[in-house]
């Protein structure tokens, strides 16, 4: 693996590093009625006034343009024609009517974490909106975010008023792409996806029109796990949070130099077990080629679930540890992860019902693993109240009913080793199609899923498409794998 360690792994795997997301559920006390508010659409495309206080455009030639193309995965540094950095959603809208009057396609850049390069381009016009933090608070305790947020942010906003938004650990990823795709995490399986607790936001549309949804709305429902640069730029988001836990405790066990078979008894210990914890625990299992850490956590007092699960792991691991009742705030910042650009491979490697799902070929999949460098495979919780009803009717998100969701990654620090671990990445993909895993999360796409929209949006796929017809008609904001017309 190069010049990382495995304190740096732990960083990058277990919850930190990258993409770690977050959910919540409950339903909001209040029914709302949609509300939809948008401008006058123009008869044509103009240039619109592209006023400094809203908006700045910069080109390839500009110092401030290659600063503003980094982005968290090195593998994928890309070139637009155009940046438009923005600091106001009049600015965002301004950006959107200046790509069509020059027909540029646009996508869509909040944290620039996105696994596959999405929120960039080699041609086109990024509408940038990293600048846009700004937050406040209702009495009700809501939260009204902009969408150029990040974790570390939010959590620092959040935690010294003693309120959570179930968001995930990766410090640096942004909150709008977290929540447009579902989000999930520690406080998942209690409070559901980050997008359930979602409940208005003001997005900006294909031609510019600004629109403010709320309530029932259908736009609002599809930017509940289907919104990822599809149909629109949401630049602010109102949030309901929930009163932050008074401790955070992690279980951790590790097992060393491990060959096929007894990692795969592990991983059955670890299915096993996952099914009798309670809905504020969470647990990973992360195979990093012979090591395998287990990660729980809880934040209840109601530990019996795990208490039994750490044992149970304890007797056939190597080494096992429990971790005191820390507060949150900086218990929080132990899975921040790495907070600089790397070289990455990551992508779901499917959803699960059980064990029973990936029996017949997670054999070669561990092999694999544990024979090839830089190679990780993660397997997390899901459960819990993620599948409530009610949250399934106010969403777009397609897998509720699955309590697992796993996940390949690799890792590397020299353009020279991409092509041996990609490939290696590829096999284990290939593998687990060909055993018939077809559902995936929308929030670590790979670009050489089959039938990706499917895969991210099952059932939903028809109700986005006619989002996307009536918010984005020209294709306007697109990407490699967004929603066609």
């Amino acid at each position: 693996m190069a010049n990382y360690n495995r304190r740096d792994f732990a960083k990058l795997v277990v919850l930190g590093g990258i993409g770690y997301t977050v959910f919540a559920c409950a339903e909001d006390a209040k029914k709302e009625k949609p509300t939809t508010t948008k401008t006058t659409k123009e008869a044509a495309p103009t240039m619109p006034e592209l006023l400094p206080e809203n908006i700045k455009l910069y080109q390839k030639a500009d110092a401030e343009y290659q600063e503003l193309t980094v982005r968290f995965n090195k593998r994928l540094q890309q070139s637009p024609t155009y940046i438009a950095h923005c600091f106001t959603t009049k600015g965002v809208s301004d950006a959107v009517k200046f790509a069509n009057y020059k027909d540029l396609k646009v996508v869509v850049k909040s944290g620039g974490h996105s696994f596959e390069g999405f929120s960039s381009s080699d041609d086109g016009l990024v509408v940038d909106v990293s600048a846009m933090k700004k937050m406040d608070w209702t009495p009700d305790h809501s939260l009204t975010v902009e969408t150029g947020c990040i974790l570390k942010e939010l959590y620092d906003e959040m935690l010294p008023k003693q309120r959570i938004l179930p968001s995930g650990s990766c410090a640096t990823v942004g909150i709008a792409g977290l929540t447009l795709g579902g989000g999930y995490g520690f406080f998942s399986r209690k409070y559901g996806l980050t997008c359930d607790s979602l409940q208005a936001i003001t997005i900006v549309d294909g031609q510019g029109n600004i629109l403010h949804e709320s309530g029932t709305s259908a736009i609002l429902k599809a930017c509940k796990g289907g919104g990822n640069g599809n149909f629109g730029i949401v630049t602010k988001m109102r949030f309901r949070t929930y009163q932050a836990p008074k401790f955070f405790q992690a279980f951790r066990c590790k097992s060393y130099k491990l060959d096929t078979q007894r990692a795969k008894e592990l991983l059955q210990t670890w299915f096993r077990y996952t099914k009798n914890l309670p809905n504020t625990a969470f647990a990973a299992f992360v195979l990093n080629g012979k090591t395998l850490t287990i990660l729980i956590t809880n934040y209840s007092d109601d530990d019996k679930g795990v208490l039994e699960m750490y044992n149970a792991l304890k007797e056939i691991s190597d080494k096992a540890t429990i971790g005191s009742k820390r507060p949150l705030a900086k218990a929080l910042k132990t899975f921040y992860g790495v907070q600089h650009p790397i070289y990455f491979k990551n992508a779901c490697a499917g959803l699960y019902k059980d064990f029973s799902e990936i029996e017949g070929c997670i054999d070669y999949v561990i092999s694999k693993v544990i024979s090839s460098r830089g190679l990780i495979y993660q397997v997390n919780t899901l459960g819990g109240n993620i599948d409530l009803e009610a949250s399934e009717k106010r969403s777009v998100f397609p897998h509720r009913s699955y309590p697992y969701l796993s996940e390949l990654q690799s890792y590397w620090d020299k353009p020279s080793q991409e092509a041996s671990r990609l490939a290696a990445f590829q096999e284990v993909q290939d593998r687990f199609y060909k055993h018939g895993i077809r559902a995936h999360y929308r929030n670590y796409p790979d670009i050489n899923f089959k039938d990706f929209e499917t895969a991210y949006y099952g059932k939903y796929l028809p109700e986005l498409k006619k989002i996307k017809q009536q918010l984005d008609p020209d294709n306007r904001i697109q990407h490699p794998q967004s929603i066609s017309v």
